[in-house]
C-alpha cells in the first residue's frame, strides 16, 4: 500500500514545531482607556518590558539584567517609540496624546511597563483606539483592549490584521464572543506547542497495542470512538484550568506552565514509541490538558473584564480552541486511517514523527528553562 501523500504534510507539521522553540511565546500589552465622563481621555497602556528591550536595547551595561535605573535613563525614547504607535480619535477627529508617566507592573508574573497618557479631544463622539507596538515585526502580537465610555464598558482585541478599534454605538456580548472566537482559533494555529501534542494524541489513534507491537484499528467508527474520549478529556482538563485562571480563582506563573507544556510534548512523544504505554494517553491527556489550560488562559487572565464582561470573551474564546482541535482532527484524521494497515505507518512514520515532536518539545524545554 502506497501511503499517502498528505501524510509528508502531517510529517512536515511535526518537523515545522521542532524549528520555533518559542512558538507559544506570543506577546500581549494591555491597553485601556477611560473616557467615561467625556473630557480628556486618560490611557494605560502595559507593554512587556522584554519587549522593549529587544526593540530598543535596554540593557545598557550588557549584564543580562535590566534594571529600573537602566529604563528611567530611556524613558523619554520609550515614550516617544510608543506614542509613534498609538492613535486615539474622538468624533472622527484625532485627539492630542501626551505622555506624563512610566511606572512598573506585572503581567501574568512578568514585568510590565506601565506607561501612562493624556488624550485631549476637542469633539464628542465615538472613541477609536490603534495601539500596533510591534505589528510591523512580530504577527504574534496583540492588543488587549479594554475601554470605558459613557456607552459602556467595551472588552476587544487588536491585531496586525485589525489594528483599530471604534466605539460601537452600544456594548455587544454577541461581538466581543464573536472576537474571541478568532482569537481562540488564531491562539492554536500558531501554537506550534499545542499542535505538537495534539497531533501526538491522534498519531497512534488508528492503531491498538498487541502485546509488543501494533495493529490497525479495524474500523472507522473505532478509531473515531477512542479518539473522542481522548480529545475530550483534554477538552474537559483545559476548558477547567482555562475558567479558573482567566477568571482569577487560580494564578499560576506563566514560566512553569509554559516549561510543563514542553514537557507534556516530549513525554506524549517518547510514548508513542511504545505500544504498550497507549493505555496512558487518556490519563495523559486529561493531566496535561489540565497545564495547557493555563497556557491558553495566558491570553485572557490579565484581560481586565470581570462578570458579565468576561464570560462572553472567555466563551468565545474556549469554543475557538475548540473549533481549532476539531479541525486538525478533521483535516489528519482521514488520512491516518488510511495509512494504518501499512507496516510502514506503525513501525516507521509514526514513531519517527513522535520522536521529532519530543526533540521539538526538547528545544522549548530547554529555550524557557534558560529564559
Amino acid at each position: 500500500m502506497r501511503l499517502p501523500a498528505a501524510l509528508l504534510v502531517i510529517a512536515a507539521l511535526m518537523f515545522g514545531a521542532a524549528t520555533r522553540a518559542e512558538a507559544h511565546f506570543t506577546s500581549t500589552s494591555y491597553l485601556t482607556a477611560d473616557d467615561s465622563i467625556g473630557g480628556d481621555v486618560r490611557i494605560t497602556w502595559d507593554v512587556s518590558a522584554a519587549d522593549f528591550h529587544w526593540s530598543l536595547g535596554l540593557d545598557r551595561d550588557g549584564d543580562g539584567a535590566i534594571t529600573w535605573e537602566e529604563i528611567q535613563t530611556r524613558r523619554d525614547d520609550i515614550a516617544s517609540f510608543a506614542l509613534e504607535h498609538l492613535r486615539l480619535g474622538r468624533g472622527g477627529q484625532a485627539c492630542d496624546t501626551h505622555f506624563t508617566d512610566l511606572l512598573l507592573t506585572t503581567h501574568a508574573q512578568e514585568p510590565h511597563l506601565s506607561l501612562e497618557f493624556r488624550a485631549l479631544c476637542e469633539k464628542p463622539g465615538a472613541l477609536s483606539l490603534s495601539g500596533t507596538l510591534f505589528f510591523d515585526t512580530n504577527t504574534t502580537q496583540r492588543t488587549l483592549i479594554s475601554a470605558v465610555t459613557p456607552v459602556g464598558e467595551f472588552t476587544s482585541i487588536l491585531s496586525p490584521d485589525s489594528p483599530r478599534w471604534t466605539e460601537p454605538a452600544a456594548p455587544s456580548v454577541l461581538a466581543t464572543f464573536a472576537t474571541f472566537v478568532g482569537q481562540g482559533l488564531w491562539h492554536v494555529w500558531i501554537g506550534y506547542d499545542h499542535l505538537a501534542f495534539l497531533l501526538l494524541l491522534l498519531l497512534p489513534g488508528v492503531l491498538r497495542a498487541v502485546g509488543a507491537g501494533w495493529e490497525a484499528v479495524p474500523t472507522f467508527r473505532e478509531t473515531a470512538r477512542d479518539l473522542f474520549r481522548i480529545i475530550t478529556a483534554f477538552t474537559l482538563a483545559h476548558s477547567l484550568t482555562l475558567a479558573l485562571a482567566a477568571t482569577g480563582t487560580v494564578s499560576i506563573p506563566v514560566r512553569p506552565v509554559e516549561v510543563t507544556i514542553a514537557a507534556s510534548i516530549v513525554i506524549a512523544g517518547l510514548l508513542n514509541l511504545f505500544p504498550r504505554a497507549a493505555r496512558a494517553r487518556l490519563a495523559l491527556a486529561f493531566g496535561f490538558g489540565l497545564v495547557h489550560g493555563f497556557g491558553f488562559a495566558n491570553a485572557l487572565a490579565e484581560l481586565g473584564a470581570r462578570g458579565a464582561r468576561l464570560v462572553p470573551a472567555l466563551a468565545g474564546f474556549n469554543i475557538g480552541v475548540e473549533l481549532a482541535q476539531l479541525s486538525l482532527v478533521l483535516l489528519v484524521l482521514p488520512f491516518l486511517f488510511r495509512a494504518r494497515t501499512s507496516a510502514f505507518y506503525a513501525w516507521r512514520f509514526m514513531p519517527a514523527a513522535s520522536l521529532v515532536a519530543a526533540m521539538a518539545g526538547a528545544a522549548w524545554l530547554v529555550a524557557r528553562v534558560n529564559v
